[in-house]
């Protein structure tokens, strides 16, 4: 791994290309935090399935679904000063608050229902309780990967992305299958249930180490923990700018608004059935998966090339959707899903490799909520451009938008070559822990 560079020493650029990882699955505790981990997210899946259709069967109000689900992005509002917090005092601090924290929102949200409350403002406090500890114990792991498995950060942090994006395909097959003996509501208890399964992982030692840094992240040596730090941090790479680029215009032109036009698209234009749709939606996600894991599972991580790679495909395929054609079409449709599968998982990794370990709380927050700002646009300006352009008009707009995050990449190639130097002071940690 890279450091400081010593006194007369030649300065290397940080986070080289030829620097190795061994797979994370040769640790023990790394397989048994994934399995906690993965658990609590397939619940989580299970969940954001669950619970609009519940809401849609009890009240039958669009309106009530929505708010419910306006939760999620309020509670990114406070990814910044969970950052901060875990620079502070190290990330343990967020992760079994957090978690408790979900535990007893789901449960008082479950109880409510049980006892036929459907009042839309007790609900979206639970809701929003769930989202605001599910955003500390995000903010708490995501923050202690580096402490926690130090000899292959990068890839540990890539491949809990990829299982991520594997619950949000089993949380939805879950529902389906168990509907018929569980209904919603059991579903919500199952979801309850999976917050113990990383309360358990911690209780077994596999958790962050109890430290905190000295330093507050770049500047002089005195004690800092402005969010400004992480805002620097930021700024002063432009390898980091280059993947904000990407993931804001990915977040624009293919969120939620563009599933929302694809779906518009198979049913008006190709005539699918609402079933044959769903499937086609599902062969989509699958194929991010496989994006995913083509860039987490790589022994050698190489950003530039799977960013540009990446957002090429997505720009393109974008472009395949505005022509008339069926074959295309479906080219477009697993292509684009591989391009930005591979993008996100970039995105996650690069954070780990090239963010000071000082600063990585402060400035993943500002990220998380730069980024969700970006997703909320999407089904905002998809549905504006669809009505006012046409869908096929609307597909190459979208295309342009694509294709701007990828010419900052390419404009920032340099960045990729120049020596990087590492922000001083140093990574010093402060341990609570007795020695060995």
């Amino acid at each position: 791994m890279t450091g400081p560079a010593s006194a007369g020493e030649k300065a290397q650029p940080t986070g080289s290309d030829n620097e190795f990882e061994p797979s994370p699955f040769r640790s023990r505790r790394f397989v048994i935090f994934a399995l906690g981990n993965t658990v609590n997210n397939i619940g989580e899946a299970v969940y954001a399935t669950a619970l609009p259709l519940l809401m849609y069967e009890l009240t039958g109000s669009l309106t009530v679904m929505t708010v419910l689900a306006g939760a999620v992005p309020v509670a990114l509002l406070l990814a910044p000063p969970f950052g901060v917090a875990a620079d502070r005092w190290g990330p343990r601090v967020l992760v079994v608050p957090g978690l408790l924290l979900q535990a007893a929102a789901a449960l008082a949200m479950n109880l409510l229902l049980r006892e036929g409350i459907h009042d839309t403002a007790l609900l979206f406090v639970c809701a929003l309780l769930l989202a605001v500890g599910g955003t500390a114990y995000r903010t708490g792991w995501m923050t202690g990967i580096p402490g926690m498995f130090p000899e292959c950060k990068v890839r540990a942090r890539g491949t809990l992305n990829s299982l991520f994006f594997a619950s949000t395909l089993i949380g939805p097959l879950i529902v389906t299958a168990t509907l018929p003996w569980l209904d919603y509501s059991g579903l919500l208890w199952f979801n309850l249930l999976t917050f113990f399964a990383p309360i358990g992982v911690w209780a077994m030692g596999i958790h962050p180490p109890a430290s905190r840094s000295v330093s507050g992240g770049p500047g002089a040596g005195t004690t800092s923990w402005k969010l400004t730090e992480g805002w620097r941090a930021i700024r002063d790479d432009r390898r980091i700018l280059a993947m904000l680029a990407a993931q804001i215009s990915l977040g624009i032109a293919c969120g939620a608004g563009l599933n929302s036009l694809i779906v518009y698209d198979l049913g008006h234009t190709w005539r699918l059935s609402a079933r044959e749709a769903a499937t086609a939606l599902t062969v989509m996600n699958v194929c991010m998966l496989a994006g995913n894991l083509l860039v987490a599972q790589r022994k050698r991580f190489r950003p530039r090339p799977a960013l540009v790679l990446g957002m090429a495909v997505r720009a393109v395929s974008l472009l395949l959707f505005a022509v008339p054609s069926w074959p295309l079409f479906l080219v477009a449709l697993a292509l684009g899903a591989v391009g930005q599968g591979a993008v996100l998982s970039t995105a996650v990794m690069m954070r780990v490799k090239f963010l000071p370990a000082a600063v990585l709380g402060r400035a993943s927050g500002l990220l998380w909520l730069l980024t969700g700002v970006a997703a909320l646009l999407s089904p905002v300006v998809t549905p504006l451009l669809s009505s006012a352009l046409g869908a096929r008009p609307a597909f190459l707009v979208l295309a342009a938008v694509s294709g701007a995050g990828l010419w900052y990449v390419h404009a920032t190639r340099s960045a990729w070559t120049t020596v990087v130097r590492p922000i001083e002071p140093a990574e010093k940690e402060v341990t609570d822990e007795p020695a060995a």
